[in-house]
């Protein structure tokens, strides 16, 4: 049964647009229609490649004239990028989001006891989460 509702999250966000916002203290990805994902761990955005941002860049001069606004940086990036797949290591709880263009967003789930990220989504008619706890485990919950 597990496996259905992982697949099921995999598949939610196919086809979505992804908009990052800064909820201190963590990032949350809005997919639209209630489809979101909160990372409250180190996360990056690839692409062509190479790091294009990474959460802890926010704030930062970089010898720039402002600090960095890592909303703004996202948004560039990701602009209407759609989602290709979605990517759970079922044994860490790295989340790996794949955009067209050669872009993607990596989560890193480092901890042996906090929780990483949880998503929401709606799937078969129903609400779902996905929490990605701490040592790699995923749980699954209505609502």
């Amino acid at each position: 049964m597990k496996r259905d509702h992982i697949e099921n999250f995999k598949q939610a966000f196919v086809g979505r647009t992804c908009l990052i916002g800064r909820e201190p203290p963590f990032w949350r990805a809005d997919f639209g229609d209630q489809f979101t994902i909160a990372f409250r761990v180190p996360w990056r955005i690839v692409a062509n490649g190479r790091v294009a941002f990474g959460d802890q860049d926010d704030g930062q001069l970089f010898g720039l004239a402002e600090p960095l606004d890592g909303e703004e940086r996202a948004a560039s990036v990701l602009g209407a990028l759609i989602v290709r797949t979605l990517q759970v290591d079922e044994e860490t709880g790295d989340l790996r989001i794949e955009f067209d263009g050669n872009t993607r967003i990596d989560v890193f789930n480092q901890s042996s006891g906090y929780e990483g990220w949880d998503a929401h989504y709606i799937a078969g008619g129903e609400r779902w989460g996905v929490i990605a706890i701490g040592g790699g485990e995923l749980a699954i919950v209505p609502g």
